[in-house]
């Protein structure tokens, strides 16, 4: 059975859903998730979890993400992007490169933004785009998040004018309600009318497997050789080397002691013999430093 992270790419107009369902039959294994969901009509880096690797999804869903955004002006409608209905029109044409500019510019930083009503947020126990299919709205409540960089890319003038911008930003960033709040940045209906998603954390677009890729890596039996292990995908976070008395003992939901000092609080990666075998956290008082395991993927038999 292949474990690991899938970098996959998902094409326009299947639902996330569609994607995990598809490498489901095509990989013949039942525990795939994903870690974050793309909208029907986007397109790009999907990153998906096979077999033990989807008890990481809670640490691996909080990744900073990277779009390519094509962004339509003098129109806009009900969800936002090119699926829904036009719902109010102007005229585009006074827009320039630099008044786009400066409100990319304002809109970059620490935001509060609300996510869309066609959108898959939880609200009472229903999702959002499930009320809005009954023609129901509610009050959505808004969300701290950070757009990294907003950059122009091209622009082209018109009376609906077009322009479209890279935005790095942290995870649960709507880039449909991004577009929205450009528009009334500067006073004129926008909406986002094609996305991409060209990164997710260390997962580049240029390094995703296509639906065809992968039934061939079925067929050659080399479907591992396209998966990552996750602490490759999780680069960035500080990791242990344990020996196998504290290995041992973290299996067993032990504390260790840590072996340097971090932050009360710090989540770590503890690896045995190069193999994760356990998302821990840094506990104590007074940076005590102990060790603390929060998901234990590997057995003391696997040891």
């Amino acid at each position: 059975m292949a474990d690991g992270i899938l970098n996959m790419l998902k094409p326009p107009g299947m639902t996330s859903h569609d994607v995990v369902d598809s490498v489901r039959k095509i990989t013949r294994m039942r525990k795939v998730g994903h870690t974050g969901t793309l909208d029907p009509a986007a397109a790009g880096v999907m990153v998906l979890m096979l077999g033990s690797a989807t008890r990481m999804s809670e640490f691996l869903m909080g990744c900073d993400k990277t779009y390519r955004a094509e962004i339509t002006f003098g129109l806009t409608t009900d969800t936002l992007d090119g699926e829904g209905t036009i719902i109010a029109e102007a005229d585009a044409s006074e827009l320039s490169v630099a008044r786009v500019e400066a409100a990319l510019a304002e809109l970059t930083g620490e935001i509060e933004m609300v996510p869309p009503m066609h959108s898959a947020v939880w609200h009472e126990g229903r999702r959002l785009y499930e009320i809005a299919r009954e023609g129901e709205t509610v009050e959505v409540e808004r969300r701290r998040v950070t757009v990294h960089s907003f950059r122009l890319l091209e622009f082209t003038a018109g009376e609906q004018a077009r322009a479209l911008a890279e935005v790095e930003c942290s995870s649960g960033t709507y880039v449909r309600s991004l577009a929205a709040m450009l528009g009334e940045a500067l006073d004129c209906p926008a909406y986002l009318s094609f996305l991409v998603r060209t990164r997710v954390g260390a997962q580049r677009v240029e390094d995703s497997v296509t639906g065809r890729e992968l039934i061939q890596a079925v067929r050659d039996e080399r479907v591992q050789e396209l998966l990552r292990a996750p602490q490759d995908v999780l680069a960035d976070w500080p990791r242990i080397e344990a020996d196998r008395e504290s290995a041992v003992s973290l299996c067993r939901g032990m504390q260790i002691e840590a072996p340097e000092a971090l932050p009360v609080g710090r989540r770590v990666l503890v690896l045995s013999e190069g193999r994760l075998l356990c998302v821990a956290e840094v506990v104590g008082d007074d940076g005590a430093g102990l060790i603390q395991p929060r998901r234990v993927l590997l057995s003391e038999d696997d040891l």
